[in-house]
């Protein structure tokens, strides 16, 4: 399907993250529905109050937005969140995705559900798409799960498997922004060294998922940054596209901070990614450049206009 003023995307998840993002740059060229549970109305966007947790509000929903895309953001994404009620996690995460990924299959419409790279368990990295996942999470379990049954009922439908940071609503969303408040306030950041992702700006993986959809692609993507990262190198790097002092990020250990480890390397491979689009790899440094430009040009006032209350997609 060609892009066009006509095309309609639905976005799941409308003020989270990736999804509040995603509507700011669907809406400029596209007509766009943003779903969530608590969403505001604003200029461009069609806003659609739905509680994904509960299967009646999800019945029809595809149709009711009349929707030819669906990217799906919406999610428990807290691993502890996840830990401490896996049932919610499992409604949404799985449930939720795969009813939606049948509607989509049903009417004919193009399905992007997104996953994450804690479908791993991060003893190794440099992951394929044809890995067999190996979740040490709940959280990954339940994505891992989401996976399975949404290219179970839509073997068209595209699985991205993500890894983002940007600006959000609430301002305290991402890695990026746990650095940048606390440098920003000249306070130390802990970074962690014995933890490498391979992290991408949110707006860069909305431009390679809009990409992804516009050239037809299916299955398991990997849509991530090209260049693997520390969390410490990421920290030192942030510091200076926004003239902090990198002495500030101070080396750091996971299990000193969490209760619950995310895996030592979760880096995935991106080959199939650059096999089906083409697109320019892309380094920490010049994604970090782009949020900061975009810190510079408003993106966090734009963002504010969505519910502040994102926390529960």
């Amino acid at each position: 399907m060609s892009p066009s003023a006509d095309e309609r995307w639905l976005v799941t998840g409308a003020s989270g993250l990736l999804g509040a993002n995603a509507v700011l740059d669907l809406a400029g060229s596209r007509r766009v529905v943003g779903a969530a549970r608590r969403m505001r109305k604003m200029g461009g966007v069609q806003p659609l109050a739905v509680d994904l947790s509960s299967p009646s509000e999800r019945i029809g929903l595809v149709e009711r937005s009349r929707a030819d895309v669906i990217l799906h953001t919406a999610a428990v994404s807290s691993i502890e969140a996840c830990e401490r009620d896996p049932d919610l996690a499992r409604e949404l995460n799985v449930r939720a995705a795969k009813d939606l990924a049948a509607q989509a299959r049903e009417l004919g419409a193009q399905f992007i559900h997104v996953s994450t790279d804690a479908v791993f368990d991060g003893k190794r990295g440099g992951y394929v798409p044809t890995d067999t996942p190996s979740p040490s999470t709940e959280y990954g379990r339940t994505k891992a799960d989401a996976e399975a049954a949404v290219l179970d009922v839509y073997p068209a439908a595209i699985v991205a498997r993500v890894n983002f940071y940007g600006w959000s609503p609430s301002r305290s969303r991402s890695l990026a922004e746990f650095f940048y408040n606390r440098l920003s306030r000249g306070e130390n950041a802990p970074g962690f060294t014995d933890v490498t992702v391979s992290t991408m700006y949110v707006r860069t993986l909305i431009d390679h998922l809009i990409a992804l959809q516009g050239a037809g692609a299916s299955g398991i993507v990997h849509a991530v940054n090209d260049q693997p990262t520390t969390k410490f190198d990421f920290g030192v790097t942030l510091s200076r596209a926004f003239g902090f002092d990198p002495g500030r990020v101070v080396r750091s250990t996971s299990s000193e901070h969490l209760s619950i480890g995310r895996g030592s390397n979760l880096t995935l491979n991106t080959d199939r990614l650059h096999e089906i689009i083409d697109v320019p790899n892309t380094t920490q440094e010049s994604d970090l450049q782009r949020l900061a430009e975009d810190a510079s040009s408003g993106r966090r006032t734009a963002l504010s206009a969505f519910s502040p209350e994102e926390k529960n997609p």
